[in-house]
């Protein structure tokens, strides 16, 4: 039963791939309602060819989840992505951050650097609350757990949903957008009511070396709804960065 302890909590997480540490490696990040099972798929057709990891973040058992809202921002979350990362040794990766997973990834990159982090791929999230679009429903509490690589998932803790809201409505990272120093690719839905595709137009524009590309008949997944195209456009994206660097380097 894989945890970690971060930040003082036992946090699930689940790793798959080729079993090198020189393997090229994507770090998940789900949103606001979702779990680390969200990426079950997309990881089982992209771990023969990278080393996959998924924390399942605080608030969303089997990880722990504290009963005081306030321990649940995005801030926070972006910490614990930190602590993962460097006690799993992680380096060069792609995070890749969907929904309340995107701000949780500039969170990332705001507070912690680069230093780890290759490029990243940032699905269907605004920003900053003025590009939130219609809000949430709040997860069903009495819906049947989502079983995965052996354990039960839910939704999001009432504190975590509470927490998780507020942070949603005040964190605002448009600011840093212009500092982010890796190659960013963004993949939104054309037809997303909850991070209209505007959202990823200001993004572009914003942050310098990076690569938009819409999912022309998706909503709000399209990791889901346009699985085949999602996983060749993030190979594709991943195998440029890689070549560049290596182009960069003189290899």
């Amino acid at each position: 039963m894989p945890f970690a302890e971060i930040n003082g909590l036992q946090l699930f997480y689940h790793e798959q791939g080729p079993d090198d540490p020189e393997a090229p490696t994507i770090v998940f990040v789900h949103g606001t309602q979702g779990n680390a099972s969200l990426w079950a798929d997309l990881i089982d057709a992209v771990s023969g060819r990278f080393r996959c990891a998924a924390l399942n973040h605080r608030g969303r058992p089997p990880s722990e989840s504290p009963d005081d809202p306030s321990l649940y921002s995005i801030e926070q979350f972006a910490d614990d992505q930190a602590a993962f990362i460097e006690q799993r040794g992680y380096r060069d990766v792609t995070m890749m951050g969907w929904s309340l997973g995107v701000r949780t990834t500039l969170a990332y990159l705001h507070r912690h650097g680069s230093g780890r982090v290759g490029q990243a791929i940032l699905v269907a999230g605004p920003p900053s609350p003025n590009f939130g679009g219609q809000p949430l429903t709040p997860p069903n509490q009495d819906a049947p757990p989502r079983e995965v690589w052996g354990q039960e998932f839910r939704s999001s803790t009432e504190a975590c949903w509470e927490g998780s809201q507020h942070s949603r409505a005040t964190c605002d990272l448009e600011a840093t957008l212009p500092s982010i120093d890796i190659p960013v690719a963004l993949f939104p839905g054309r037809h997303d009511p909850i991070c209209p595709h505007p959202a990823a137009e200001f993004m572009a524009r914003k942050i310098p070396d990076a690569t938009l590309v819409t999912f022309e008949e998706s909503g709000h997944a399209p990791l889901v709804t346009e699985s085949e195209r999602f996983i060749g456009e993030t190979v594709g994206f991943i195998e440029r960065c890689e070549a560049g660097r290596r182009a960069a380097g003189g290899d």
